[in-house]
């Protein structure tokens, strides 16, 4: 391959800060709907995990006085461009929401929305199938959060169909949303809800820069300072990803600013037409010898990726790269600008078994080519590709058969890259809700962290 020239710092600046301005900043003139999502009612506190009743009173009249109307998941997603709506929501359905949330907001006028588990009803701790009917005949809305709360996006078509399938022939009509376990879902997942029959899905997540897909409403986490702090975050609709949002964006940007560096290749295995797999938006930061940020973000059929490269090599080369997608299902097509001038790419969906994508751009004055893919033959297990000029990567990944009701948090992962960094390579990944944790080992004893967040 060509001698790589040296870059200007000033182009990968103007790309990450030009994405910064475009995914940190949500203009606060359009309203999105203001979903609050709790779990425990009266147990627990913290960050999207329980409150108090009389917490929640205060969160009601706060909204309330702001202008906000309460209405269920279904209601919140068919609501008119701009109107103040808001979404008292209760994921995993214990039986605390019904003995300390109801009566609160019966009191107040206000109808809830709970996300049950399957599974778990009638349990002990769950809510109970009478009161499941109760609470719709008071004018709740009762949605599903999967059979057995697995994650969805780790799943093949069966696996999804299980898990999204009307549990019971009685809840087959009743039943019209989805809250996505862990905040997990992709274009698959989607698409399965919709077959099912249901009409609105929760996401988790800031929210949208235009309006919201009724598939993936968004859900800012809330804070144990929310008596403060929820005049500013329903303006905003900051949650806690904020912060990884603009450092995700600017560190990149910042990286070495001011210096001439030389240029590096893009990441081996970015995907520049990053849809399929995609939910509302991805960040993550990895480091193995040099730093690797990714960041997507999803506007309805429409995605924007970021990938940047920082201190590769003895010379601590630099690429950043920006495209935009457009979804054209089953085919999605990309085009932007990296550090070398046009970016071009695409992918293919594998009829909900994962997606194969290819991508080119200039590196040294020359074309430089990228293909990859992700198959996803069985519930919890990925085979991974990718090939560049610079050699190929293959590794496959699965999830232990631990806390299957939490996803299956813990992945163990191996492979052999060919080419550059030549060798095998293992990893060990630890999920917590949305957000993971993993940690590479590769020849030579070199070792890698990567940390994730989706939504």
């Amino acid at each position: 391959m060509a001698r790589l020239p040296r870059l200007r710092p000033w182009p990968r600046a103007a790309l990450s800060l030009g994405a910064a301005a475009a995914l940190t900043l949500p203009a606060p003139a359009q309203a999105k709907p203001m979903v609050l999502v709790f779990h425990q009612v009266g147990t627990a506190t913290g960050a999207s995990l329980g409150i108090s009743p009389d917490a929640l009173r205060r969160r009601v009249e706060t909204l309330r006085r702001l202008g906000y109307r309460f209405v269920t998941s279904s209601e919140a997603a068919r609501a008119p461009t701009g109107e103040r709506v808001a979404v008292i929501q209760f994921d995993d359905g214990f039986e605390s929401v019904y003995q300390q949330a109801f009566p609160v907001l019966r009191e107040l006028g206000v109808p809830g929305t709970t996300y049950v588990i399957w599974s778990r009803l009638d349990q002990p701790g769950s809510l109970t199938r009478a009161q499941v009917a109760e609470l719709r005949a008071a004018g709740w809305e009762v949605g599903t959060h999967s059979h057995s709360h697995a994650a969805l996006a780790d799943l093949s078509p069966g696996g999804l169909r299980r898990e999204l399938g009307p549990s019971a022939p009685d809840q087959a009509d009743a039943v019209q949303c989805v809250a996505y376990p862990l905040n997990r879902h992709d274009a698959r997942v989607r698409r399965e809800a919709t077959r099912q029959g249901l009409n609105c899905g929760v996401a988790g997540g800031p929210p949208p820069l235009t309006r919201a897909d009724p598939m993936a409403l968004p859900a800012p986490a809330i804070t144990p300072w929310d008596d403060t702090l929820l005049p500013l975050r329903s303006r905003w609709g900051l949650d806690a990803r904020a912060p990884l949002l603009a450092a995700g964006v600017l560190l990149p940007a910042l990286d070495g600013l001011g210096r001439p560096h030389p240029m590096a290749a893009p990441p081996r295995t970015w995907n520049a037409a990053h849809y399929e797999l995609l939910g509302n938006g991805l960040i993550s930061a990895a480091w193995r010898g040099e730093r690797d940020t990714r960041l997507a973000w999803r506007e309805g059929r429409w995605s924007v990726n970021l990938a940047a490269r920082r201190g590769v090599g003895p010379g601590q080369a630099t690429y950043t790269g920006l495209g935009a997608a457009l979804n054209l299902a089953p085919v999605t097509l990309a085009a932007g600008l990296d550090s070398g001038g046009p970016l071009v790419g695409g992918a293919l969906a594998l009829g909900g078994y994962g997606e194969v994508w290819a991508r080119a751009s200039r590196v040294g004055g020359e074309w430089y080519w990228a293909w990859g893919g992700t198959l996803i033959p069985a519930d919890y297990v990925q085979v991974l590709a990718a090939q560049d000029r610079a050699g190929t990567q293959l590794g496959l990944r699965a999830a232990l058969p631990w806390q299957s009701g939490e996803g299956r948090p813990l992945r163990l992962g191996m492979g052999y890259r060919w080419g550059e960094g030549a060798g095998p390579f293992a990893e060990i990944e630890y999920r917590v809700g949305s957000y993971s944790v993993a940690a590479e080992v590769s020849k030579g004893r070199r070792f890698g962290v990567r940390l994730t967040a989706v939504w």
